[in-house]
């Protein structure tokens, strides 16, 4: 094939999409984090000058000038904000580069240098806009609650921070109607925009009800904490009581961490099994002869006259010669595999998804058609009997789809045709890997030292057990997963700040309050215990919330890894390990995070807080 140089930019910018497409999903979520802690820090500034917003309309300022006042100052901070993110941006994306290119290096064979990344002016102006405007909607509410502010209740604490029943019934109805558009985009969810309109609407959903939630559990919560702690207990219960907005700000955003956690967690899971049973049936051979030391290089390749040297060996009964060449089909580097089909159905007994198992090996091994992978099926929406065309040197062939099975050899697809069928148009006979059963009883150590005493001498000769290679398979698995996990990671620290600011924000609004708490006898311990009782609390809240819209959250990421990520339809099963590990580490997370404010509010001047009004 000839090819001008920029096709190996556009197949490995193929190739990355599934990637970017699931980074996407992720950047997401942690955008909407980052908007509930920029509405948490404007809480506070709402908070902490709001005597000073009485003074300035005592003296004849209008809610509008207040308003403005505080969406200004939140369009500078998330200007400032977002160009310390592009900048912070670059710099990670320099880092991942060599990490990304190795990485596709490894899945796809693919040899592709990434030194530099694209700083394109577009996309940097476009996260800058971004960036600007959530900063703007997220202290939009806070701005209008400082507009509303009267003069004379400017000096009273915790009205601030009230949800109305009014604004609440209304927060409630506005999520039952978007979580209704958003069952019936799903039922109509065959086309993307209606899939990814309903996943969106539930998120909406689960914002709007987060309110309303945070008062129903704290309630339920309330006497156990009165059980632990009688006075302190209920001070932390009614002060997530009062001021319910203010709390649910920072549960949403904990909640939509654990979500995402929960989520990737439950597909890596499912991914992680299911590639387990397929390995188990398709890489059942006992040693596999490559040329190379990773199994996904392409570039040397033996001669099929090896085959009956490598079966004189001792110990071995079968070897089944297979080769595997990258081809592009459609704009997509896809995988080729050309086998001894009937001879490879007789050890392989892979999940057949569509097809007739009894006669499809043995019409594909007549050059009758071809048998496509599940995932390369459902990424291209073809089905058993529709006509596959691929261009080969012999000019464009087409093939009956006869069978589509389960496998997971390659993310963008495989294609699986008889040997002889590829030498014929491809000109060329040779061979990549040699699958070796072993006779019963045979060592594979034994063998294996034979093998490359004969021929580790005269040729490139590496051989891989079969707990070798699937270790390989799933170091490349831990690989992909691993950068999910870093935005995780991400995602959690915002979360945890958001607690700290809630707890800010709580002191800040009941300065007094904790003032005469501790001058009719309450002690500083007392004190402490309560804030860090409702930092708990709120870590308990995030986690219940959390873990029931991470059911939701998994089921849409496995709806977008079958349809548009992998094409892989993988089981639902929700991760009860990560879930159980998460509940002391965020537990202890919000009452790490409660430590500074605990602190500060029992080491603040009495006299002060008095004085406050």
């Amino acid at each position: 094939m000839v090819d001008p140089p920029s096709s190996r930019g556009q197949q490995f910018e193929a190739m990355s999409q599934v990637y970017s497409l699931s980074a996407n999903v992720t950047s997401l979520f942690a955008l909407f984090i980052g908007l509930f802690l920029i509405y948490n820090t404007f809480s506070i500034a709402v908070s902490q000058r709001r005597s000073e917003i009485g003074v300035l309309r005592a003296l004849g300022a209008s809610a509008r000038q207040i308003q403005h006042l505080f969406l200004i100052e939140s369009a500078i901070a998330g200007l400032f904000g977002s160009l310390a993110g592009i900048l912070a941006g670059v710099f990670i994306a320099r880092s991942l580069a060599a990490y990304l290119s190795g990485m596709f290096s490894e899945i796809y064979g693919v040899v592709q240098r990434a030194e530099e990344v694209s700083a394109n002016p577009r996309l940097l102006a476009a996260a800058l806009v971004i960036g600007v405007l959530t900063s703007l909607l997220a202290g939009w509410l806070p701005a209008r609650d400082a507009a509303r502010v009267d003069p004379v209740k400017a000096l009273q604490k915790g009205r601030i921070q009230v949800l109305s029943a009014g604004e609440n019934r209304a927060r409630r109805y506005a999520a039952l109607a978007a979580l209704g558009a958003g069952a019936v985009c799903v039922l109509l969810g065959h086309r993307p925009v209606f899939f990814y309109s309903g996943y969106l609407l539930s998120v909406l959903a689960a914002v709007l009800m987060t309110p309303a939630l945070c008062v129903w559990l704290t309630r339920l919560l309330r006497p156990a904490l009165k059980w632990a702690r009688p006075v302190e207990g209920a001070l932390a219960a009614d002060s997530l009581l009062q001021a319910p907005r203010r709390t649910s700000s920072t549960v949403a955003a904990l909640a939509l961490s654990l979500a995402l956690v929960i989520g990737l967690a439950g597909v890596a899971k499912a991914s992680y099994e299911s590639i387990r049973v397929w390995m188990d049936q398709a890489l059942n051979p006992d040693l596999f002869i490559t040329n190379s030391e990773s199994i996904t290089e392409r570039s040397f390749r033996f001669e099929q006259s090896l085959a009956p040297e490598i079966a004189a060996v001792p110990g071995i009964d079968e070897v089944q010669p297979v080769r595997t060449a990258r081809i592009v089909y459609q704009g997509t580097p896809v995988m080729l595999v050309a086998a001894d089909t009937e001879r490879i159905s007789h050890r392989v007994r892979m999940r057949v998804v569509e097809g007739d198992p009894a006669t499809m090996y043995a019409r594909v091994s007549r050059g009758e058609g071809v048998v496509l992978s599940d995932n390369f099926a459902q990424l291209r929406r073809l089905r058993t009997g529709d006509t596959l065309e691929i261009m080969t040197p012999s000019g464009p062939a087409r093939f009956p789809v006869l069978g589509i099975v389960l496998d997971y050899s390659d993310q963008q697809g495989t294609i699986l045709m008889d040997r002889r069928v590829f030498a014929r148009l491809w000109n060329d006979s040779t061979v990549n890997v040699f699958r070796v059963y072993l006779e019963n009883g045979a060592s594979r150590a034994a063998v294996r030292d034979e093998l490359l005493r004969r021929f580790g001498s005269r040729m490139r000769f590496f051989v891989l057990t079969n707990d070798e290679l699937k270790a390989f398979i799933l170091r490349v698995t831990d690989q992909w997963f691993g950068l999910s996990y870093v935005q995780i990671l991400v995602a959690i620290l915002v979360a945890i700040l958001g607690i700290v600011n809630t707890l800010t924000v709580s002191i800040a609004d009941r300065r007094r309050e904790l003032g005469v708490l501790q001058a009719v006898g309450g002690l500083r311990a007392q004190i402490r215990h309560t804030i860090w009782l409702e930092a708990v609390s709120i870590g308990v809240l995030g986690l219940i919330l959390g873990f029931a819209l991470g059911g939701a959250q998994l089921y849409y990421i496995l709806e977008i890894t079958r349809r548009d990520v992998a094409g892989l339809a993988l089981d639902y099963r929700y991760p009860l390990e990560i879930a159980s590990i998460l509940v002391p580490i965020i537990a202890g997370a919000a009452f790490l995070a409660a430590l500074g404010p605990a602190e500060g509010a029992v080491r603040g001047s009495l006299v002060e807080a008095l004085e406050y009004e």
